[in-house]
């Protein structure tokens, strides 16, 4: 373990850590990462490969960790303990293979991106190939006063690869620094590492849309629209970029529901352009308006005025 003195006073030291171990038994009991990962409260419960090898870079900055990792075929668990909970985990994964189970909350992102927030419950790490890996885990206070990331209400698209890529590439960059760089730059790019490991936590999570903000989305696309007989629940998610399910929560908090405005919507313009073109046959004006035939349009009426 090499140590070199932070700048940053809130920070306190950085702390730069090489490990590289080949082989099972080296690998399980080599002192050094023992004790890295007893502080870290992390240990390995299996080894598959005996000619296994490890490679990792890692960097302690105060409240932050991260790290660059070649992972061999292995399982790691992480009973976490009172120190640990506080703590928050992104992982992102550059090959499959690479699994993250817990019985508390854990937000699993297409291909291989996860994030771990706050709380008690063991987590298990499971590698069934050659991985790797870049690891950044902070506190949950360090969130605070910076981005402020929902973890109960997931963004329904998950991030893209290129907005990935060059936050991962940079924290590769970061864990390969030298003990012997100069402070002009290692130094900024310490703020520069806890601003990425910030910004790769509400990234991986993503922005949720609000549901008053969902509402008003759904509703300008019904009163767009209307006219056309394709207008569907499915195709007002995917536009907006969240899944039916969410839309139809939106539109229950307000105590109706997708075919209940349209079909509302649709019978006061059908209705308004009657009114204005007396003589305009009942068959245009349901085409007209979306509803297709003038059946249909005798059916929404009947049935409004049954409620």
């Amino acid at each position: 373990m090499r140590r070199r003195r932070s700048t940053a006073a809130d920070r306190g030291a950085l702390e730069l850590m090489k490990f590289r171990i080949a082989g099972r038994e080296r690998l399980l009991h080599a002192k050094a990462l023992s004790a890295y990962l007893s502080s870290a409260n992390f240990g390995f419960t299996s080894v598959r490969d005996e000619h296994a090898m490890l490679r990792a870079n890692l960097v302690h900055i105060g409240r932050y960790t991260f790290a660059h990792v070649q992972l061999p075929p292995a399982t790691l668990e992480w009973p976490r303990d009172e120190l640990s909970r506080s703590r928050v985990v992104v992982i992102v994964a550059e090959a499959p293979g690479f699994t993250v189970a817990s019985e508390g909350p854990v937000i699993v992102r297409e291909p291989s991106w996860f994030v771990i927030p706050p709380g008690g419950a063991t987590v298990t790490f499971e590698a069934t190939m050659p991985t790797e890996l870049v690891f950044i885990s902070l506190d949950e206070d360090a969130l605070s006063g910076g981005r402020q990331v929902d973890f109960d209400r997931v963004g329904e698209q998950p991030p893209s690869e290129e907005t990935l890529r060059p936050l991962t590439s940079f924290v590769k960059s970061f864990c390969a620094i030298e003990a012997d760089e100069p402070d002009g730059v290692v130094s900024p790019l310490e703020d520069a590492a806890c601003e990425v490991a910030r910004t790769l936590v509400a990234t991986v999570v993503g922005e949720p849309v609000t549901r008053p903000q969902l509402f008003d989305s759904v509703m300008r696309f019904i009163l767009r629209d209307y006219s056309s007989p394709r207008l569907s629940v499915a195709g007002v998610a995917e536009a907006l970029g969240v899944s039916v399910r969410t839309v139809q929560s939106a539109l229950s908090e307000h105590g109706t529901t997708f075919s209940r405005e349209l079909r509302a919507i649709r019978l006061k313009a059908a209705a308004d352009l009657k009114n204005r073109n007396p003589g305009l046959p009942l068959a245009t004006v349901a085409q007209l308006t979306g509803f297709g035939t003038r059946q249909s349009l005798h059916r929404a009426q009947r049935d409004a005025l049954s409620r």
